[in-house]
């Protein structure tokens, strides 16, 4: 344990983890166990100096990034993931022999079908961009970047153009290690001919792989919080160990002889199951256990492989602990191994316990019965899926895999109607310092005498978080950074009132249906996981400025996590068939949809609508704009108007000026003129823009006239996530998340 706080003192990039790292240190010296203090401080010096060498390590590969000429990648067959026109895959840059993360767009569906189909790995030669790998750029983003880093991978890929395609055996010294991947594709195209949902559950139990097939029974047992069971966990090693154990009994060899071959299975199953940290670890601690007891007749607890599986792990890539799902499967194994003597019910409840305060910093949501449900699909899961996938894979022709299906499929069903009943809690992503309060208090809960009373101070802790979480003193605009697209969220004080302006989105340009991918939108991983990691369920009113993709595109993805109360667009709108198009994808009803002109304006007195003045299109000409009074500074948003209507706007309301003007259509030449921004006076333009964008917005003539009339501006491109915040007893401020981490800024007002 104490080596696990260290990784995170020093990997993870927190303060806090210092003053528990330090405490923990305090409590071992109060024990008195010289040996137990030699042992851990011995641990944590040999982890720093490991880490050192692994932050050495990282820069000079970073170094490495500078390449003009043609290179190798190789390509592991069973790491090919083609979504639609893009292709991603972990590869292996020969050149520089490392570990990365590859991307490439594909040029035709033949292509595209190639690639799906291949079983053999190979390389190719072409030119690549190189770079580290992108860090988050929005509060609560998904850190790709040490998602990454925990798997010792610091560079991505994107390749221009395919080169030329060469075969493996040039390269001998990777023959052994492609000889598993190759087999492992060839598994997993031999299981894509299984009838469903069995493919669907030997791809995700066997191999380690994730299909979009069946989405939706992804969902409902994340939704259920029960994904630790299936694949975070690596619950399933134990299960499958035992049942390779029964198994071979009934062939007459016995159970101790079955353990035996669990060390030649297992270490095999490493490679086929996808060798995630999770796996690797399991495989670990049964390997040691059963080699220690039968082979060395040492008698290793559990609890012991376990310290020695997270040394090893540690020292192989010290920051194994960021990964989330590497964090569930050390914690609910430890609390497995604590708690195993204990009654199913009493240990379901203390893992559940254990479990929650992880869950809600990383998911931000929680269902009240995931520990019912828990109880409930264990058993199912080793009684009847674990062996349902096994013999329906490894038993051939459909003697057994058709009834199997059968079984899976009702189960699954099951799985989808448990989703749909209430008790899913939007908690919020509570702070650092609560979820190591919380786990504390689990934990004294088991050695304490008064355990009522720890009981109470926890469930005390829980309700002022979740008070806290969802009635904020603070309010805020955000600015996201949501690419080549709009979206703004204006959250009021105690979140009286959630207001979101556009929902951002990709444009598409004649795209065929093969082109089509079926990823989450960054509507679903940027904006709605913001808003869910506020407390967030709900948008108040949702103005959709105009019909472009990049301005609305995201809203029926948006829709399907967080409701939508009320949908205001420009008159006209409403009625056009694209529109009605991404409704009915939506879960908003036609009732809900609002088309407003200036005549129709309703709003309330801080936030005012200013055009479009009648019935249009829903074209950039008709775009809204809207004009708000966040605690005393005036803010206006414009859509994509072009300057013909900026020039309508302040002819129609001379009264009008702003403090901060979010510029028209992404810092484009066709808005932002150089009248609407001296009437506007503001102190601070915001430009909401993609990274490298084909459209090369900002324009520089946009910039002269904020230049030229003394206004300093912020671009999402650089920036990141831009927040206009006003806390309690203080003065709006803003804050920037370009670098990954909030950096606060001066408010430069006029």
């Amino acid at each position: 344990m104490c080596l696990a706080v260290t990784s995170f003192a020093i990997a993870g990039e927190n303060r806090i983890w210092w003053v528990v790292l330090a405490l923990l240190i305090i409590r071992i010296i109060v024990l008195g166990n010289k040996r137990t203090l030699l042992l851990c401080l011995l641990s944590c010096f040999i982890f720093a100096f490991r880490f050192e060498q692994w932050q050495r390590n990282y820069h000079e590969v970073i170094k490495t990034c500078q390449v003009n000429s043609a290179q190798h990648f190789l390509i592991y067959a069973d790491k090919i993931a083609v979504d639609g026109n893009m292709m991603k895959c972990d590869a292996f840059w020969i050149e520089k022999r490392e570990k990365l993360k590859l991307t490439a767009f594909l040029k035709n569906k033949e292509q595209q079908k190639e690639l799906k189909s291949i079983d053999d790995s190979f390389t190719i030669e072409c030119q690549a961009d190189i770079s580290p790998v992108n860090q988050p750029t929005n509060e609560n983003e998904f850190d790709y970047r040490k998602y990454c880093q925990s798997q010792n991978i610091f560079l991505s890929a994107f390749i221009k153009d395919w080169g030329s395609v060469q075969r493996v055996e040039n390269f001998q010294s990777f023959v052994p290690v492609l000889f598993l991947h190759d087999f492992r594709k060839k598994c997993a195209l031999s299981f894509q001919k299984l009838p469903e949902p069995l493919d669907w559950y030997a791809m995700i139990l066997l191999l380690g792989m994730r299909t979009d097939d069946l989405s939706d029974v992804y969902s409902s047992i994340k939704k259920l919080g029960l994904l630790y069971i299936f694949c975070l966990s690596g619950m399933h090693v134990f299960y499958l160990s035992n049942f390779l154990c029964r198994f071979v009994q009934k062939f007459g060899i016995d159970y101790e002889t079955g353990q035996l071959l669990n060390l030649i299975v297992l270490p095999c199953f490493i490679f086929v199951g996808g060798g995630s940290p999770s796996l690797i670890r399991a495989v670990m601690m049964n390997v040691l256990v059963i080699g220690c007891n039968r082979l060395l007749k040492i008698k290793l607890t559990s609890l012991t492989a376990w310290s020695f599986v997270l040394l090893i792990n540690l020292m192989s890539c010290p920051k194994l602990l960021l990964s989330f799902g590497t964090q569930l499967s050390y914690l609910l194994t430890l609390a497995i191994i604590l708690w195993q003597d204990e009654n199913q019910i009493a240990a379901s409840l203390k893992i559940n316990l254990l479990s929650l305060p992880i869950i809600l910093y990383q998911t931000y949501q929680w269902n009240l019965f995931t520990c019912l449900f828990s109880l409930m699909i264990l058993p199912l899961f080793e009684c009847m899926i674990l062996p349902a996938t096994v013999l329906g894979v490894i038993i051939p022709g459909h003697f057994l895999s058709r009834p199997c299906a059968l079984i899976l499929r009702t189960i699954s069903n099951f799985l989808q109607f448990l989703s749909r009943l209430p008790g899913n809690i939007v908690f919020g992503k509570p702070s650092l310092t609560f979820v190591l309060i919380v786990l504390f208090l689990a934990v004294m809960t088991e050695t304490q005498k008064n355990g009522l009373k720890l009981w109470i101070v926890m469930f005390t802790c829980y309700c002022a978080m979740f008070l806290a979480i969802h009635f904020p003193p603070s309010s805020e605009i955000v600015y996201f950074d949501i690419g080549q697209g709009d979206c703004t969220l204006i959250r009021s004080q105690f979140n009286r009132e959630v207001i979101m302006i556009d929902t951002g989105g990709k444009v598409s340009f004649n795209t065929q249906k093969w082109q089509k991918r079926k990823g989450r939108t960054n509507g679903e991983t940027i904006v709605a996981n913001y808003l869910l990691s506020k407390g967030i369920k709900k948008i108040d009113r949702l103005y959709l400025t105009h019909q472009d993709a990049d301005h609305v595109a995201n809203f029926p993805s948006i829709s399907q996590t967080i409701e939508i109360k009320q949908v205001i667009v420009p008159k006209g709108m409403e009625n056009l068939e694209s529109f009605k198009k991404r409704l009915e994808e939506s879960t908003i009803d036609l009732e809900n949809v609002i088309g407003v002109t200036t005549q129709d304006d309703g709003v309330d007195n801080d936030l005012r609508l200013l055009h479009p003045f009648e019935s249009g299109q829903g074209t950039n000409d008709d775009s809204l704009v809207l004009w708000y009074d966040f605690n005393g500074i005036k803010c206006i948003f414009t859509g994509d108007l072009p300057q013909v209507g900026e020039k309508e706007v302040i002819t129609k309301y001379p009264e009008i000026n702003a403090d901060i003007l979010k510029t028209g259509h992404h810092g484009s030449k066709t808005s932002t003129s150089p009248e609407f921004v001296r009437k506007m006076n503001p102190g601070l333009a915001i430009i909401s823009c993609g990274r490298n964008n084909r459209y090369g917005h900002p324009n520089q003539e946009t910039l002269e006239t904020l230049n030229n009339n003394g206004v300093p501006y912020l671009s999402t491109a650089n920036c990141g996530m831009i927040k206009l915040r006003k806390s309690f007893g203080e003065m709006p401020y803003i804050c920037v998340y370009g670098d990954g981490t909030a950096s606060r800024l001066n408010l430069p007002l006029r």
